[in-house]
């Protein structure tokens, strides 16, 4: 959002760009209005009623929530680029083992901006950059994914899960859907 600040108001007479720290109060303010105390989430606690665990990813228009049917209070949604499994571990068994859900679904989605890039000429181009550090950048795993493969990242992001030591899973536990970013719809691959 931006906005044009007069200089009789003590603002600049350039455009200048609203952070979202600038319009959060107001915006809490409309969101609890609205909310109310319906949801009685103190009542419920941190632990989802519906006991799962949704992994997906960071992208902005994804609505995980809506996507899978689900109200606040009834799944725990991790969220990190990609929605890859590894990257998820730590709050995962928090969920499970803490927090109790039993079920976890994983979703991958089409356009994701994982496609762009491959681990090795992202990371060549983080080292090209001289404030980077190399063996900083050499740390990290990037995990891009093949928007040709979609289907076999979700296969491989679920059968780690299935196979890690800390994770509960119990046959049918863990599945891996497909959420197609074209038309809002969701497939299950595993």
């Amino acid at each position: 959002m931006s906005s044009i600040l007069p200089t009789a108001l003590g603002g600049k007479s350039q455009e200048e760009h609203m952070s979202l720290a600038d319009t959060i109060e107001e915006a809490n303010a409309t969101y609890v209005a609205k909310r109310g105390a319906k949801l009685n989430l103190e009542e419920i606690g941190p632990k989802p009623t519906r006991k799962v665990a949704v992994i997906c990813c960071m992208d902005a228009r994804i609505d995980a929530f809506s996507a899978f049917g689900l109200k606040e209070g009834e799944a725990h949604i991790i969220r990190n680029g990609g929605g890859r499994a590894s990257d998820a571990i730590r709050s995962l068994v928090i969920s499970q083992q803490q927090l109790g859900t039993e079920e976890v679904v994983l979703m991958h989605h089409t356009d994701c901006g994982f496609f762009t890039f491959t681990e090795d000429q992202f990371k060549s181009t983080l080292k090209n950059d001289k404030k980077l550090s190399a063996p900083h950048v050499d740390s990290v795993a990037f995990l891009p994914m093949s928007a040709d493969d979609i289907e076999q990242s979700i296969k491989e992001d679920v059968a780690y899960l299935q196979d890690h030591p800390l994770i509960s899973s119990k046959d049918g536990c863990i599945s891996g859907w497909v959420h197609d970013l074209k038309d809002g719809s969701v497939r299950r691959v595993v």
